[in-house]
Order: structure tokens, then sequence, then C-alpha cells
């Protein structure tokens, strides 16, 4: 037991956790949706903030209504499918081991239930800067957050424009929702320092944007598959297992399926594909946006909030545990852009003044996480991630060791 992690004295894989096994009924449900006019405006959204990313809410809001979501999407998902589909020798070019994978391409070198992850290709780099520090030192010492940028410039020269000014226009947004954020936080606790979360995504130069190109669920065993556990795990995270961001806040690019026979975009084939979530009283939801005009996947960015504004705010803001579920239908990808929004390398993951560090994850949250998803408590507050002199560094390698 001396490997295992402890949380409240006890090892975190024993720790009990409610079982996903005869709880697979999900309900499917629309996120907060702000209308980006209000956000833009700087009208006061504490109430949606707080509805989204409080111990109630599901981690997760929708901001809808901006104009240049629908052309960016449709260029980097178009070259996310190409280079996803170029030769295995082409695409082994441009990975990165150095970074751990970190930068470039990268496929089959993350784990999923424990296993090789082959469901999905990544391409990773930082969307606002090619090369943020220029500081050789900088890159040996921290190589994950200060690699250069890694471009296909020969075989897909339009992916660093369409890559970097998708991820600039998800920053961008992010931002404004990081200030209503710190907004809320503000009202609720007197110590908490103000603008903290606005100012380290606005001023942060170490981003990372990962646009993701998930493979066809082979039609072999397709129905065995699509209502059984997958690789020790369940039947939510074929595509994406469960996990929380450990970064601040998390910007997404809403999914599109393709036709891997024509290559041409096409309607979710399966109902039973995409985002799902998990409360912190164990529900387990689907998200699922309104069927509107004004709402829609061509106007629309998600945000799901992070363990570490989890852990700044003193656990009045909340990470959820998400996965995401294979489409039930051959010949069917999906292309999908996240961006991770986080504090500086050297940010110190420290709790508001008065506020007790262990208050950023209550014990019912730690006990209703998926069975494969470590608590905060096991990675924050170790010997490598101690309460008073951790920083986002640590922070991050004590997270990615206890997933990978």
């Amino acid at each position: 037991l001396s490997s295992l992690r402890v949380y409240q004295g006890v090892p975190d894989l024993e720790r009990p956790r409610v079982a996903m096994e005869g709880r697979t009924a999900a309900k499917a449900v629309a996120p907060i949706l702000i209308p980006y006019a209000d956000l833009a405006a700087g009208k006061d959204l504490s109430e949606l903030i707080e509805k989204a990313f409080g111990f109630d809410g599901l981690g997760i809001l929708a901001v809808h209504g901006i104009p240049e979501v629908e052309e960016l999407r449709a260029a980097v998902f178009k070259d996310g499918y190409a280079f996803a589909n170029m030769d295995e020798q082409i695409k082994a070019k441009y990975e990165h081991k150095a970074s751990f994978y970190s930068f470039g391409w990268s496929h089959g070198k993350e784990k999923l239930q424990g296993h090789p992850d082959y469901s999905k290709g990544s391409y990773y780099n930082n969307p606002l800067h090619n090369d943020p520090f220029g500081d050789p030192k900088v890159m040996e010492k921290h190589p994950s957050f200060a690699t250069p940028n890694v471009w296909p410039k020969k075989e897909l020269p339009t992916l660093e424009e369409n890559f970097m000014t998708m991820g600039q226009l998800v920053v961008k947004v992010g931002v404004m929702v990081a200030a209503q954020a710190d907004r809320l936080v503000e009202s609720k606790c007197p110590t908490y320092t103000k603008g903290r979360l606005h100012n380290m995504i606005k001023n942060n130069k170490a981003c990372k944007a990962r646009l993701l190109h998930y493979f066809p669920i082979e039609s072999k065993g397709l129905e065995t598959k699509k209502e059984s556990k997958t690789n020790g795990g369940d039947p939510f995270s074929d595509w994406c297992g469960w996990h929380n961001d450990h970064s601040s806040l998390t910007g997404l690019v809403i999914g599109q399926f393709v036709d891997t026979r024509t290559g041409k975009p096409i309607e979710c084939p399966d109902p039973k594909a995409g985002l799902y979530i998990r409360s912190r009283k164990g529900e387990l939801y689907q998200i699922k946006l309104p069927k509107s005009k004004e709402v829609h996947a061509n106007n629309t960015l998600l945000f799901q909030i992070g363990e570490s504004s989890q852990i700044h705010s003193g656990g009045l803001l909340q990470a959820t545990p998400h996965a995401v579920r294979g489409a039930a239908a051959p010949n069917v990808s999906r292309e999908s852009y996240a961006v991770f929004m986080q504090p500086p390398i050297d940010e110190k993951m420290d709790v508001p003044q008065g506020v007790k560090p262990e208050a950023a994850q209550s014990a019912q949250a730690a006990e209703q996480l998926p069975a494969r998803v470590p608590t905060l408590g096991s990675r924050y507050g170790t010997k490598n991630c101690p309460f008073t002199t951790c920083n986002y560094a640590a922070f991050t390698t004590e997270s990615l060791a206890a997933y990978h």
C-alpha cells in the first residue's frame, strides 16, 4: 500500500465508490446557457455561473451567439480529420517524445481505463504562441509546457492558422467567463485574490489546445460493446475515459461527427453518443444543446471549470468528472477541439487565506467520483505537492502520474 495515495486516511484505490454498474440510465440535460452579448457587455452573471460551476452544478456552461465559431469550427475540424487520416509514417514525423507527446501528434501514448488509448488521436500545441518562452533552460525544465509548437507545414499548411485562430477565439471568450467566475468567488470569499482566474488566463503564455480525432468504433461486436464495460471501464467512456480537467478552465468547440466513407460531416447517428458528466450526488447526465435556432454547434462554445480553479477558490468552484461515449455505429468518427486555460507554471496552488486546503473537495464529492478518477486529495497536499509550496507544474505532474 505504500505506493497508493491516501485520502482522509483511506488509500485512494480502496476508497468506497458508488459503482457505475446498474446506474447507467443517464438524463439528458442542457448546460447553463449564457448569451455572448451579455458576457461581452460585462453584465453580472454570477447567478448563472454559480448554477454551472458551484457545488450543485455540473461544472459546465455554454456561451452562445458567437458569430466567428461556424467558419473556424469547420476549418479546424477539416484539418483535424485530414491529418488523422494521413499515412502513419507521416504522422509519426510530428510526434514529440521529448515533451512527453504534449506537442504535435499523439496516438496510443496515453491510457484509457488503464490501457493504451487507440480510440483517439490528438494534435497538441499552444494556440497563443508558437514559442512562448524562447528560453532553452525553461524548455529543458518544463518540456510539456514550454516546447515550441510542432506543425506539418509541408503536408497540411493550413493547420497552423486554423488551429491557432480557433484557439485564440476560445481563450478570448474564456477570459470573459473567468472574469464572471472571479466576480462570484469575490462575492462569497473576501480573502480571494481579486481577478485571479481572469488574470492568470489572460496573461499566461503556456496555454494548451488539443485537436482530437475519435476513430470509429469497429462494427464487430458493436451491440455488445455498446452496453458493456470497455477495458474494465464502462460504456460511457469508450472514446474518452472518466476524468477531471486539472487546469483552470477548459473551452470546448462542440464536436462534429463524420462519415468516414465519404469524409463528410453528418448528424450524430447515435443518440447516446457524446459528453457525459457525473454529479457530486452520483447522478449521470448526458450534455445536449437545446433544439433552438439561437443555440447550436456553429455559434456556441462550452466551458468546463477545472481543478486548479477548485483549489484557488477554496472549493467555491467545482470541477466535475466527465467522459465521452462513442457512437455505436460503424464508419463514424468525431472531431473535437479543446483549449486548456491554466495557471502559469510557477503559480502557487493555494486556497484563499483563512480557508482550509481540505475544503477544496468534500468527502461526499470524492466518494461519488467514478472508480478510475483520482481524488483531489490524492494529488494535492501530498509529499510532491504540499499545501504550502506546491506550484502548478508539480500539481500537473502529480495529476498526470495518477491518470497515466
